[in-house]
């Protein structure tokens, strides 16, 4: 799901591309001109196209090889690439030689669902068609691909693409259509990278995503998402989940903010471990130097804020994210949960 504050990043971008010339992809931004796109490019790699456009052709080929990388196989010799588009709901099928079939499942800032991956596969392998190359080809970013690669999907990224454009137009491709699919991925990366560039409170939807997929190269094993709520919504980061006694004790990062939560299910039990948890993480978080606070009001659902660092963050001398001493304070809060958590059996005895 997406808020309005992307929807605001997007036409702010128009408009600062409108100051050089008019972009195809500023207009174009469903996922169906994406797909498109694919077809467009893929159709580039049939051997008759190479005369027209040798350098476009290479482009082409070049994107497919690297579709044959990803899956552990070597490159073919292409005599004939069939392109089709929403068979059997599959965005994009690009069939070679009559006998492997490229599946493409495109997608811009919307994520799998439905079981629909594995759905396709099977509708191709009830056709006989077993010699299947699936990508998952995503140009936003994304805070969880297990479900895709479990269905047998391999990731294409955007900065993937990016590098396979860029190759094409410094080895002559001059396609004003390749050109402006190329500047408009430029202006998409720009924006999940500007979380390196501007000062905190000016960040937009789009840093946010940037940020956390960040984190998580770092070290930070945990998935984010955007979290739908009537005060407006928030991206969400929720990592370090441990069993204690009677519930399940995490971190969870909403957009600024750093909340230590919990989860329980016994409703019976709610009210007192929820006061329980938030007294001893106050009280041990002081020893951390980590400026927690107990929430405005608790809630009493089966996951509930028991205590709040209201900016994790920490600048730099340019007022710019200072990355590694904001992982220190999140490291500090993992040592800090799993600390009280080795120690909860005693302290609920003793309480």
């Amino acid at each position: 799901m997406i808020n309005k504050e992307y929807f605001v990043n997007r036409e702010n971008s128009r408009e600062v591309n409108k100051l050089n010339r008019p972009n195809l992809f500023n207009y174009a931004t469903s996922e169906l001109s994406q797909d498109a796109f694919l077809c467009w490019l893929l159709e580039w790699a049939n051997p008759q196209y190479k005369a027209m456009d040798e350098n476009l052709h290479l482009t082409a080929l070049q994107f497919i090889t690297e579709i044959f990388t990803k899956h552990g196989m070597q490159m073919v010799e292409i005599g004939r690439i069939e392109i089709i588009r929403q068979q059997s709901k599959i965005d994009v099928l690009a069939v070679i030689n009559h006998e492997i079939y490229i599946l493409i499942e495109d997608k811009t800032y919307t994520k799998e669902h439905s079981d629909q991956l594995n759905r396709y596969r099977k509708t191709l392998y009830d056709e006989g068609k077993d010699k299947q190359l699936p990508i998952y080809y995503k140009i936003g970013n994304q805070g969880n691909y297990e479900m895709v690669k479990k269905a047998g999907f391999e990731l294409f990224g955007r900065k993937e693409m990016l590098t396979i454009l860029e190759t094409g137009i410094q080895g002559g491709t001059s396609n004003p259509i390749l050109v402006d699919y190329y500047e408009h991925l430029k202006n998409i990366d720009a924006q999940h990278e500007s979380y390196q560039k501007q000062p905190l409170a000016t960040w937009g939807f789009l840093s946010w995503h940037g940020f956390y997929s960040k984190l998580q190269e770092e070290g930070i094993h945990g998935h984010w998402d955007y979290v739908a709520n009537p005060r407006g919504g928030f991206n969400g980061f929720w990592w370090h989940w441990k069993n204690a006694d009677s519930c399940r004790v995490y971190l969870q990062l909403e957009n600024e903010k750093l909340c230590c939560k919990i989860q329980v299910k016994d409703k019976s039990k709610r009210s007192e471990l929820r006061s329980f948890w938030s007294k001893i993480i106050l009280e041990h978080c002081n020893k951390l130097v980590l400026s927690f606070i107990k929430p405005e009001r608790f809630g009493n659902g089966e996951f509930m804020t028991v205590a709040i660092l209201d900016e994790y963050r920490t600048t730099d001398k340019n007022g710019m994210i200072d990355l590694q001493q904001t992982l220190a304070t999140l490291k500090k809060a993992e040592t800090m949960l799993d600390d009280i958590v080795s120690h909860s059996s005693m302290l609920v005895v003793n309480k």
